[in-house]
C-alpha cells in the first residue's frame, strides 16, 4: 500500500492536545489514588439508602430514600468499647473506653492493603488522650498475625516499617493500658506509604498518570460534580482545608455501591496539586446548581420573583469566583490566604474553568441561561478565565444541536462567551472506525473539548468485552482524526481509573488497579503513544483503505506517522514523503500490536500488550503488523 505524505499543512495542532479526565467513580480516589490506608479515617462516612424500582421501559432504576451517618463504618472495635460523639462543629469522632485489657479498634483498610517488604508507613493521629500517657500501638494485621507495628509517639507520629509482605492488611489500633472508666476521643488515624507521590497520590497510579503527558487535567467529574441529588453536589469549600475538618459524603455512585463514599483525602487543594506533580494545567469543574439531569434533575431556583438571583443561585456564582481566587488569588486575600495556609502561597495559574458537566436545555432548567449568569459574572472579574460550556451527554443529538445553536448565536455577539464546547462520546468501535473524519474539515469556529469519549463494550461470543486491543485502534483511528480537525482543541479519555471487580462501577477504563497492582491497558498506550508524539502542523496524506494515517510536523521540523492497521492481515507499505519536508532517511519506530483483536492486558498478564521501540530506516518498507499502531519519528535533516 502507498502512503503519500505532503508537506502541506492542513492544520494548527493545538499544543498539549491529549490530556486526562479523573472522576471518582469504580473507587478511583479512596482505597485508589488517594495514597490513605485508613477508611473512614475521620469518622463521618455518610451511608445512602437506595430503593429499586422498574420504569416504563422495564429498565431497573434506583431511587434515593435518604442517607444517615454511620460514624463506626469501617471500624471494628475488638477491646474495650466505643460511642461515636459530636463535636461543637458538628464532625463525629470516636469515643474508645478501656476494658479488661485496655481498648483497640480494627480498621478494615478499603478491604486490605498490601503490605510492601522494605517498606515504610506514616502514621498520624488526632486524638485527646483525656490524661491517657500509655502505649499506643498500630499494627498491620493478615490472617491474625501481626505483620508490622509501631509505637504513636506523644506528637501523634509514628513510622510502620515492613520487614515483610503481606496481602489483605488491616490495621489494628491499641491502647493497651487503657483501663475501666478511662477514655480516648480519635478525631483521626491516618497511614500513607512513605513513597506516596506529594504524601498524597499512590506511588504507581500517580507515575502512570505522569507518563502520559498530559497537557491538563479536568477534575473531580463527571457526574460527580452533579451530585444525585443537590445536597449530594460536589462543592469545592468542603473539600479544602484541615483533613480531619472536611465533611464527607456518599459518592453519586453509591447506588452500586453503599459504603462508597468520598471523603475528600483528595480535595480541590489536592488536585491542584496532582496537576503540578503531572506538569499540567487545571481545568476544574463546578457545579452550576443542577444535579445530574439522569439522576433527579433537582436545580436550585435561578430568578426571584423580581427578576434578580435568588440567594442559592447566587451561592454557586460566588463559588466560581472565590475557586478563582483561592487558585490565583494573593495571600492576603480569603481564598488565596486559605491556599497559603494550606501549604502554597504561589498562585496555581488557573486559566481555565468548565462550567456545568453534562448540563443540557429543558423546558425547566433553564441551563443556558445559567451558563450565561456564570460568564458575565466572572468575566467582569476576571476576563482571562477561559470557560467550557457544556453540549450535553452524547454528539449529534438534539439536545446537543440545540447546544451548538445557542453557542453560535451569543458567540457571535460575544467573543468571550466560551472558550470551547465540552462534547461527550461515547460509542462503538465500528462508530469510532467510520468516524475517523467526524471533526475533520468543520474549519474555524467553536473549539472542541472532547472531555470524555472511549469505545464501548461489546458483547462477542457469549463475552462482555471491551479494553481489547480493537477497542483501543478504534480510538487511535479518532485520534488520527483529531489530529487533523483545527478545531479539536484538548481530548481526554474516560474513565481514567476503575478498582477490579466487584468495585467496578463503569468499563471500559483506562487503568485498572487492586490493592497491590494496576493494569495500563491497550488504550492507555494508544493514549501514550499520541501524547509522547504529537506535532504542532497536521500534514495532508493519502492512503488507501483499510488504514488510518496522520502525519504531523513538529515545530522543529520531525516528522512523525502514525498509522493504524487493524485488520488481521499484514500490510506492506510504502512511504512516499515529500522531499520539501527534508526528513532523514532513519528514525526509529514504535509499534503496539497484539496476535487477536480482542486481546487485552490482565491482572495475571499485565505486560502482553506494550509499545516496542527500534531503529527504523526509510529504504526498508515497514510492514504494519496485523491489530497495531505503528508511530514513526523521522528527524529533520
Amino acid at each position: 500500500m502507498k502512503i503519500k505524505i505532503t508537506a502541506e499543512k492542513t492544520a494548527k495542532i493545538a499544543p498539549n492536545m491529549i490530556g486526562l479526565f479523573f472522576e471518582d467513580i469504580s473507587c478511583a480516589a479512596d482505597g485508589g489514588l488517594s495514597a490513605e490506608l485508613v477508611e473512614n479515617r475521620s469518622f463521618g462516612h455518610i451511608t445512602p439508602d437506595f430503593e429499586f424500582y422498574t420504569d416504563e421501559s422495564g429498565r431497573t432504576r434506583e431511587r434515593l430514600s435518604g442517607s444517615a451517618p454511620e460514624p463506626g463504618f469501617g471500624w471494628e472495635i475488638t477491646r474495650g468499647s466505643a460511642e461515636y460523639l459530636k463535636d461543637e462543629d458538628g464532625f463525629y469522632f470516636m469515643r474508645l473506653r478501656g476494658g479488661e485489657n485496655g481498648a483497640a479498634a480494627i480498621n478494615s483498610a478499603f478491604g486490605g492493603f498490601a503490605l510492601r517488604r522494605g517498606a515504610e508507613y506514616k502514621a498520624a493521629l488526632t486524638a485527646d488522650a483525656r490524661g491517657y500517657s500509655g502505649k499506643i500501638i498500630l499494627e498491620a494485621v493478615s490472617g491474625g498475625k501481626v505483620m508490622a507495628r509501631c509505637i504513636i509517639g506523644e506528637n501523634g507520629a509514628g513510622v510502620l516499617k515492613a520487614e515483610s509482605e503481606a496481602a489483605d492488611c488491616r490495621l489494628r489500633l491499641s491502647f493497651p493500658d487503657l483501663s475501666k472508666g478511662e477514655s480516648v476521643d480519635i478525631k483521626m488515624l491516618s497511614l500513607i506509604p512513605s513513597d506516596a507521590a506529594f504524601g498524597i497520590f499512590r506511588r504507581d497510579m500517580a507515575e502512570a498518570m505522569k507518563e502520559l503527558r498530559p497537557g491538563f487535567l479536568r477534575f473531580p467529574g463527571g457526574c460527580a460534580v452533579e451530585g444525585y441529588d443537590l445536597k449530594n453536589a460536589y462543592r469545592w469549600k468542603r473539600t479544602v482545608g484541615p483533613a480531619h475538618r472536611r465533611k464527607q459524603d456518599f459518592s453519586r455512585w453509591a447506588f452500586k455501591e453503599p459504603g462508597y463514599n468520598q471523603s475528600f483525602a483528595i480535595g480541590f487543594f489536592e488536585y491542584f496539586l496532582l496537576c503540578e506533580y503531572l506538569g499540567c494545567e487545571p481545568l476544574p469543574v463546578i457545579n452550576a446548581g443542577m444535579a445530574c439531569q439522569f439522576n433527579t434533575s433537582e436545580t436550585v431556583p435561578l430568578y426571584d420573583k423580581n427578576g434578580n438571583y435568588t440567594p442559592e443561585f447566587s451561592e454557586y456564582l460566588n463559588d466560581a469566583l472565590d475557586l478563582i481566587e483561592f487558585a490565583n488569588g494573593a495571600p492576603d486575600t480569603k481564598w488565596g490566604g486559605l491556599r497559603s495556609v494550606m501549604g502554597h502561597p504561589e498562585p496555581f495559574n488557573l486559566r481555565m474553568l468548565a462550567i456545568g458537566n453534562e448540563q443540557w436545555q429543558t423546558e425547566t432548567n433553564q441551563w443556558f441561561e445559567r451558563y450565561e449568569a456564570f460568564e458575565k459574572a466572572i468575566h467582569e472579574k476576571y476576563p482571562k478565565i477561559d470557560l467550557i460550556f457544556s453540549a450535553g451527554p452524547r454528539v449529534g443529538e438534539e439536545r446537543y444541536k440545540a447546544a451548538h445553536k445557542r453557542l453560535k448565536e451569543k458567540s457571535a455577539k460575544n467573543p468571550n462567551y466560551a472558550f470551547a464546547v465540552d462534547e461527550h462520546n461515547y460509542n462503538t468501535k465500528e462508530w469510532f472506525f467510520e468516524n475517523a473524519d467526524f471533526y475533520e474539515g468543520r474549519g474555524g469556529g467553536i473549539s472542541v473539548y472532547l472531555g470524555e469519549y472511549a469505545a464501548k463494550p461489546y458483547e462477542a461470543g457469549g463475552e462482555t468485552r471491551f479494553n481489547d486491543m480493537i477497542s483501543a485502534l478504534s480510538e487511535a483511528a479518532f485520534l488520527c482524526g483529531l489530529e487533523r480537525a483545527e478545531n479539536v482543541i484538548m481530548a481526554s479519555y474516560a474513565p481514567l481509573f476503575s478498582k477490579k471487580p466487584p468495585h467496578s462501577h463503569w468499563a471500559p477504563d483506562m487503568i485498572w488497579f487492586d490493592a497491590e497492582r494496576i493494569v495500563k491497558t491497550p488504550n492507555y498506550y494508544v493514549q501514550k503513544l499520541f501524547a509522547e508524539n504529537m506535532g504542532a502542523f497536521a500534514l495532508k496524506c493519502e492512503a488507501g483503505d483499510g488504514v488510518y494515517v496522520a502525519a504531523s510536523l513538529t515545530e522543529n521540523g520531525d516528522l512523525i506517522i502514525k498509522l493504524v492497521n487493524p485488520t488481521e492481515n499484514e500490510i506492506e507499505v510504502e512511504l512516499n514523503i515529500s522531499a520539501g519536508l527534508n526528513a532523514a532517511a532513519e528514525g526509529d519506530i514504535t509499534v503496539l500490536c497484539a496476535d487477536s483483536p480482542t486481546a487485552k492486558n490482565t491482572f495475571e498478564n499485565p505486560d502482553k500488550i506494550t509499545p516496542k521501540t527500534e531503529v527504523f530506516a526509510l529504504r526498508a518498507a515497514p510492514a504494519l503488523n496485523p491489530y497495531s499502531l505503528t508511530v514513526i519519528n523521522l528527524p529533520h535533516k
